[in-house]
């Protein structure tokens, strides 16, 4: 066993840049200079001083080092019911069973807010806004998709002013995401004023610093800004319906670019999949109850490219995940349930192709206009899916009408549990909007797996897919049969962030800097 810590200067470092105009720049400078050290004439030629940054924004979206491991495998893909842990870490008393671990709280905050809200900083005040608009377009997604996370995992956080002010402020959920719309909408402006003026600029300067399964391409990224931008529309349908439905529909007009429908956004690190090594070196991860139950009582073919059987003699030789908060008196109680199916090579998921899709369902089933139906992107959601992980069979499995099976655990009879939902995979359009809604996030979550962060944010929005309440909570804030809200500011942040975290956690967190307080957008 090995858990992932994030080096100290790294945490240090994070929390001066969040507290001073200042206090990192230089550091960042000197962090991120090659070894060889290139010159500036160097890093100027080919605008090669605007995209040397980008690579590590982009790897720190969800980490493709093991750092994910405690930026999110160890809660919002428990949370989301997709891994779990057979390792009783701190004698069971962590973020699985709601237990707030503030290293691993910081680990979740640092990751994003070091390398990728750092790097965008380095290039606002160098004033590449204007020297390289297309490359620093590609920052401000980058800066949107990490930071959205970050507000959904946490809440209130300093966006609007980050390191631009002396004063440290923290806005709130609802200006954050104002925010984001507003950064995504210069970003696609900029992309594609760069399009019109050398449709190769993207080869000649971004597509050697493109990470992703996006190629270099603008008009990709164009795509994927789109398509955060309807998910963060979707996001906010409860609070701002009307702000929600302008955006998810100016998202999909005819003019705006387009949506990744034809590939995902994925982002290879530069070693081993972290995934693999959380699973098969150190045997820590596992796969959860939650999707062995839904996949198995649907006959659903992507369960075995989830996961591989389990070789505990109990399992019989099937595919068997573990349950949210089970006791784990020794690691190996679980140790030899099913693992992950992941490669060492693999790619991190970021966003999966098929969401676009559900995402659009969702607005069509809200009646707002998505170029067709919510039955016809549901279903063109699942095909997606399907085609995404090389499985057959997906006009049989939309006919389906089997529900999700019933948890049995062969070591601990305390954690069997009942199916949670009657919901069949066949659409039904006479059914009632809720009954329709859960159909399309238990999909949008089945296709997502395992990007845990969004498939939490996305149940604590819906309730769907209904998952199993954990076996056993550790937090008084949490008893017996709820879930969690949120995760708590680091230490590191409340030690030094001083009045600034007090003034956000009293203004928008109730008074209360509690794992039980919802996130703006989660209201019944």
């Amino acid at each position: 066993m090995k858990l992932f810590i994030e080096k100290y200067k790294f945490s240090v470092l994070a929390l001066g840049c969040l507290l001073s105009v200042s206090s990192c720049t230089d550091y960042m400078q000197t962090l991120n200079q090659d070894e060889k050290l290139i010159t500036d004439q160097d890093l100027v030629q080919d605008a090669n001083e605007g995209g040397i940054l980008l690579p590590l924004m982009m790897n720190r979206i969800v980490a493709t080092t093991t750092a994910v491991q405690t930026q999110q495998n160890l809660q919002a893909e428990s949370y989301a019911g997709y891994l779990e842990t057979p390792t009783p870490f701190l004698n069971n008393e962590n973020t699985t069973t709601y237990f707030m671990v503030d290293g691993w709280n910081n680990t979740a905050w640092n990751t994003s807010t070091t390398n990728i809200m750092d790097q965008w900083l380095q290039m606002w005040k160098k004033g590449y806004e204007t020297k390289y608009p297309d490359l620093y377009a590609i920052a401000l997604i980058v800066k949107v998709a990490g930071a959205h996370r970050l507000v959904d995992t946490f809440g209130p956080y300093p966006y609007t002013k980050y390191g631009t002010s002396a004063q440290v402020t923290f806005d709130s959920e609802e200006e954050a995401y104002n925010a984001f719309f507003s950064d995504l909408n210069k970003a696609i402006t900029a992309l594609k004023a760069a399009e019109t003026a050398n449709p190769n600029a993207d080869r000649t300067r971004f597509a050697k610093w493109d990470k992703s399964s996006l190629s270099g391409e603008y008009t990709n990224w164009i795509k994927l800004a789109n398509t955060l931008k309807l998910r963060l529309a979707i996001r906010i349908s409860k609070v701002k319906p009307e702000l929600a439905k302008t955006q998810a529909e100016s998202a999909v007009a005819t003019d705006a670019g387009g949506l990744l429908t034809d590939i995902g956004f994925s982002v290879t690190g530069g070693n081993e999949n972290p995934y693999y090594t959380m699973a098969n070196a150190w045997s820590d991860t596992r796969l959860s109850a939650t999707i062995e139950t839904f996949l198995t009582g649907f006959n659903d073919p992507r369960l075995a490219i989830y996961a591989i059987p389990a070789t505990d003699a109990s399992a019989g030789g099937k595919i068997k995940g573990i349950r949210a908060g089970s006791e784990r008196p020794d690691k190996s109680r679980y140790q030899f349930f099913s693992l992950p199916n992941v490669t060492t090579s693999a790619p991190v998921k970021q966003l999966d192709v098929a969401e676009s899709y559900f995402l659009r369902a969702e607005g069509a089933l809200r009646g707002w206009n998505m170029g067709g139906t919510a039955q016809k992107f549901y279903e063109e959601g699942v095909r997606a899916s399907f085609k995404a992980n090389g499985v057959g069979g997906v006009d049989e499995y939309l006919l389906g009408t089997t529900t999700q099976a019933a948890y049995v655990d062969p070591k601990n009879t305390n954690n069997n549990i009942a199916a949670q939902t009657k919901i069949t995979v066949k659409w039904d359009e006479a059914a009632s909007f809720e009954t329709k809604l859960e159909k399309i996030i238990t999909q949008k979550w089945i296709a997502l797996y395992p990007e845990g962060t969004e498939a939490w944010s996305e149940f604590r929005r819906t309730g769907y897919p209904k998952l199993y309440p954990v076996a056993v909570t550790k937090n008084p804030d949490l008893p017996a049969g709820t879930f969690i809200k949120r995760l708590t500011y680091p230490s590191v942040v409340t030690n030094s962030g001083g009045d600034a975290v007090k003034a956000a956690v009293a203004a928008y967190l109730g008074g209360k800097d509690s794992a039980a307080t919802p996130i703006w957008w989660d209201v019944d």
